[in-house]
């Protein structure tokens, strides 16, 4: 029995370690998908104020 028992933890520890590569793993892609959404803002935002650097947007009726 001891040994059965020994296989399992070695099981239990497996999936706890692969359990953890996966949350790192969301987490990394979750802060790249945010850090390009906050890139392509401030690129957005500077083409905005580069075309009119008074800072005043106008809209046409």
């Amino acid at each position: 029995m001891e040994r059965n028992e020994a296989v399992s933890n070695y099981i239990r520890q497996a999936r706890l370690e692969r359990s953890v590569y996966v949350a790192e793993l969301t987490a990394d892609a979750i802060l790249a998908t945010w850090k390009g959404i906050k890139y392509v803002a401030e690129v957005v935002l500077s083409v905005a104020r580069a075309r009119n650097p008074k800072g005043v947007f106008t809209f046409d009726a």
